[in-house]
């Protein structure tokens, strides 16, 4: 009997733009949008669909559009070859083909990542060994508005269930606002991301109130290319953790500031993928950072691809499609505080 073998298939590339609106305005130190601009990537292997989602910060010199230029490039020159499985050779194929477009990159992955799970019968969680692991709770996110605004976010989210809040800062009122949210949630554990606005006295200054109103960390207080003497500097004189967000994108940028802050923060988008964002979490805990994994606005998509390996974290903010007014598919679970995937094979989600 002559075994049947199937003729190699290539890995089909298709993608197309993907529009997100938020229940409310969400703003931080760049600016406020009710709109974000994502990418929609689906990989076709034999009969198996995968799914990515591309989510570009102008901040990290992404847009939709360069997002969508990229992946049509790699479209016209075939770049995926015929086997999902080859996930590193794969990607090393797109680092050479041009530098950056991280979230395409991400994009990419996950769908490659979707069809092996999918091929596979099994949860992306499990095909990464991290079966009976607990992950963190995640927080959500109070964006940036006028404080009567925030007033009604905050009983909101504390309506909904939330049980950690991050606050977005950058204002000329920013211990305001945290009064403001302690007043209406004096118990609730918050951490604040300033979005690099800060100057190091600045940082510095705001560390001691917002240990006094009992903050658990700061995410990126300088910009986004601050010099590492400006890190160290307020490292040292904060009163409270110091996070690197922007400043942080693949392992190499943790082994250049590891001196100079207390933990990072992974997002897939500026990692290229679940397997740099692995690469930085064995970096970090090598030099005794700790992890927090976030995210942009995303919907269920990016935000699950993330959730899968989120039990390798101490903190989560992987709350980019709870923000969403309109999120067109559904994956990870929140429920009381936790982010949790489904069993179901690969990422786990499906259109709504």
């Amino acid at each position: 009997m002559i075994a049947h073998i199937k003729e190699k298939s290539a890995i089909k590339l298709d993608f197309e733009t993907l529009t997100l609106k938020t229940q409310h305005p969400f703003g931080i130190s760049y600016g406020s949008s009710s709109e974000t601009k994502n990418v929609l990537v689906k990989l076709t292997w034999q009969d198996i669909e995968g799914l990515g989602e591309a989510a570009p910060a102008k901040y990290h010199n992404e847009s939709q559009a360069t997002v969508m230029a990229v992946l049509n490039t790699w479209k016209n020159e075939n770049v995926l070859g015929d086997d999902p499985f080859a996930v590193d050779e794969i990607m090393q194929k797109l680092n050479k083909s041009i530098a950056g477009n991280t979230s395409a990159k991400a994009a990419i992955e996950m769908a490659l990542h979707d069809i092996v799970g999918k091929q596979c019968n099994l949860p992306l969680y499990k095909l990464f060994g991290l079966t009976n692991l607990k992950p963190p709770m995640t927080d959500f996110t109070i964006g940036i508005d006028n404080l009567d605004v925030i007033e009604k976010k905050t009983e909101e989210a504390l309506a909904s269930g939330y049980k950690i809040f991050k606050v977005k800062q950058g204002t000329n009122y920013d211990k305001d606002i945290i009064k403001r949210i302690r007043s209406i949630a004096p118990n609730t554990p918050l951490r604040v991301d300033a979005n690099g606005a800060w100057t190091p006295k600045q940082a510095v200054s705001m560390s001691h109130f917002l240990y006094e109103q009992n903050v658990q960390f700061i995410e990126q207080p300088l910009p986004k290319n601050a010099q590492i003497e400006d890190f160290r500097f307020v490292k040292d004189h904060s009163a409270i953790p110091i996070f690197a967000d922007e400043s942080i994108c693949t392992a190499s940028d943790v082994a250049r500031l590891h001196t100079a802050i207390d933990g990072i923060v992974i997002k897939l988008c500026k990692t290229g993928g679940i397997k740099e964002a692995l690469r930085l979490v064995h970096t970090a805990r090598a030099h005794g950072l700790s992890v927090m994994f976030g995210c942009m606005i995303e919907s269920s998509i990016g935000i699950t691809a993330a959730a899968h390996i989120s039990h390798l974290a101490d903190y989560l903010d992987l709350d980019g499609a709870l923000l969403l007014a309109n999120d067109p598919y559904c994956g990870a679970k929140y429920s009381d505080g936790y982010l949790m995937p489904t069993d179901l094979p690969g990422l786990g989600v499906r259109s709504i």
